[in-house]
């Protein structure tokens, strides 16, 4: 009898540690999955993060574009299908970037909507897996690593499910599969997009953009403004800059202030002009006194205080006294035109 107890008990520990070793193996093939779907995630999240900078460099291009090859002067044979070579070319991917991972390739594909091409076009990108997530020889759909992966992509994830083939869908975004001229991606495969309401709420102009950013506020520019067309000023105009009436200039058409009046100084011909023509002054000449009256009021030309026009300027003779006998001397006066 004691013998049938001691059988009992040995199958008790047998079975037991059967299914630790079972639950162990299992807990260990879970954690591996888990790594690679976050491993797999975090791959495909840096490819998305290089998408939406690719998207912010030449969205004023890409929603332009009229044909494939907008962009083969940059390095890109297809504007709509950027490949992990092109952008770390691009220097949008780090040179050592891996180009598989444990799920596989993957492929990028930029869309558009709206009034394409033309500015109001909306350009977004989608990057998927090369091919579906399958578990055995059999290719039936690993949910379990789809559903793993979409956790680790925290919300930026999607996938084509077996219920609706027709989308490729996630929390932040829904895309009719295909959205492209081609075969439909298959059921499992997996992927990460930039919206263009993520690039909207990036809060940054890009380079090309061609929308009006609208501010509502001051703008600090370190740098010059250069303007292909009309610039409107709502209110004033302030000039910082002050320069030296007739001194030399290099920039003709740069506009200032005068140091000492504050009237407004035009670069012309290599000097600083006044704005207005006809603004260069006028003097007279007594032929006894000289560049003053006979009361010794000087009469030289305010402009450059002494009986003469400044360089540039044209002297026009307006008047003449005539012969004058002492004390008053002959006066001829002069007008300077600029």
């Amino acid at each position: 009898m004691q013998q049938g107890f001691v059988l009992l008990e040995l199958i008790a520990v047998a079975l037991l540690t059967t299914l630790l070793a079972v639950w162990g193996a299992n807990t260990l093939v879970n954690a591996m999955n888990d790594a690679k779907a976050q491993d797999a995630a975090v791959w495909m999240l840096s490819i998305r993060n290089s998408a939406q900078a690719y998207l912010e460099r030449y969205a004023g291009v890409l929603a332009q574009a009229e044909h494939a090859q907008v962009l083969q002067g940059q390095g890109y044979a297809d504007w709509a299908a950027p490949s992990l070579v092109e952008l770390k070319a691009d220097a949008l991917l780090a040179p050592g970037f891996p180009e598989r991972a444990a799920i596989g390739g993957v492929a990028l594909r930029i869309l558009r909507d709206g009034l394409c091409p033309g500015p109001d076009c909306r350009v977004q990108a989608l990057v998927y897996s090369s091919s579906p997530l399958v578990q055995g020889r059999a290719g039936r759909i690993d949910a379990q690593m789809v559903a793993r992966f979409l956790m680790a992509a925290q919300g930026l994830g999607g996938s084509v499910m077996p219920a609706q083939p027709m989308y490729v869908r996630g929390p932040a975004f829904a895309y009719p599969n295909p959205s492209w001229s081609g075969e439909a991606l298959p059921p499992g495969t997996v992927a990460v997009a930039v919206t263009s309401e993520q690039l909207a709420s990036a809060g940054f102009l890009r380079v090309g953009d061609v929308r009006n950013p609208d501010f509502q506020g001051p703008a600090n520019i370190r740098g010059d403004v250069l303007a292909g067309s009309d610039l409107n000023v709502a209110r004033y105009l302030r000039l910082g800059a002050q320069e030296e009436l007739f001194l030399p200039c290099d920039q003709d058409g740069a506009v200032a202030r005068e140091t000492e009046r504050g009237s407004l100084l035009i670069c012309r011909e290599g000097s600083w002009r006044t704005a207005s023509r006809g603004g260069a002054g006028g003097f007279s000449i007594n032929h006894v006194w000289g560049c003053s009256n006979s009361k010794g009021t000087s009469t030289a030309n305010p402009m450059t205080h002494a009986c003469s026009c400044p360089p540039g300027a044209a002297m026009v003779q307006i008047s003449d006294s005539g012969p004058q006998e002492l004390p008053e001397g002959r006066t001829v006066g002069y007008l300077c035109l600029d």
